[in-house]
């Protein structure tokens, strides 16, 4: 083999290794998906051509999808899809960039009867914590109070004059007692100027709620947005955090 041709193979050898190293490279992003499917659809998740066909979301339950999704180094975006099932339409769609950095990706989804509800978080304020909160409880229009208790039997208010159907907006600052990241409170239900007069089927059970996986400001953090979403599931009330969880 002359040294012209020498040259020319590896080159070729050289670039054969390169895409095959591009190809063997891949990389990978958390994406969760979190809300609620209330009606009698049935909801999947696809992410560009891989279909999580095994971990489909049954009517009248928690959304609460989480995978790991592998893609080549090369590739700059892909489309997550959540189909009705039982319509065979598409629900919802989001574009996600890939290369637009961090690891985690979190897309909240609420579908109430045949219908995807719209997410209506308020803008950050940095002087205090913006709450939100979406009750679906169309066996009663009664505004309802939340209050959280520690085990003094203290009380400090999350939001006032909730109605169900509607969102509902409050701001909340830590306050003395409710301050340990360590202690699990409980949230109340109430209607609206009462302490004691249950908002879900005038069950007290039914009517509270612990805020361990609620992800609630407790060392005096300010700046935060925190939008729930708020049913009574068959057994239990269900209180869903529709934003990226930060404890």
């Amino acid at each position: 083999m002359n040294m012209k041709r020498l040259a020319l193979f590896i080159v070729l050898v050289i670039a054969l290794s390169a895409c095959n190293k591009d190809e063997l490279t891949t990389r990978a992003v958390s994406i969760q998906v979190k809300g609620y499917n209330i009606g009698n659809s049935e909801l999947e998740i696809t992410i560009d051509t891989v279909v999580y066909d095994k971990f489909k979301t049954a009517s009248n339950s928690l959304l609460n999808f989480g995978k790991v999704y592998t893609y080549p180094s090369g590739k700059g975006a892909a489309l997550l899809k959540i189909k009705d099932v039982t319509t065979g339409k598409e629900v919802y769609q989001n574009q996600l960039e890939l290369n637009a950095g961090g690891l985690e990706r979190f897309f909240p989804f609420v579908f109430i009867n045949g219908a995807a509800l719209e997410i209506k978080a308020p803008a950050a304020d940095p002087s205090t914590n913006k709450m939100a909160f979406y009750i679906y409880y169309p066996q009663s229009n009664d505004a309802m109070d939340i209050y959280m208790k520690n085990e003094k039997e203290e009380i400090v208010y999350i939001a006032k004059n909730v109605v169900s159907g509607t969102w509902g907006y409050s701001a909340y600052v830590t306050t003395t007692g409710f301050t340990d990241a360590n202690t699990n409170y409980y949230w109340y239900f109430v209607k609206a100027g009462t302490t004691d007069q249950w908002a879900f089927s005038d069950s007290e059970s039914m009517s509270k709620f612990s805020s361990g996986t609620l992800s609630i400001p407790k060392k005096g953090e300010k700046g935060r947005v925190q939008t729930y979403f708020v049913t009574p599931g068959s057994n239990q009330l269900d209180v869903v955090n529709l934003f990226k969880s930060l404890n």
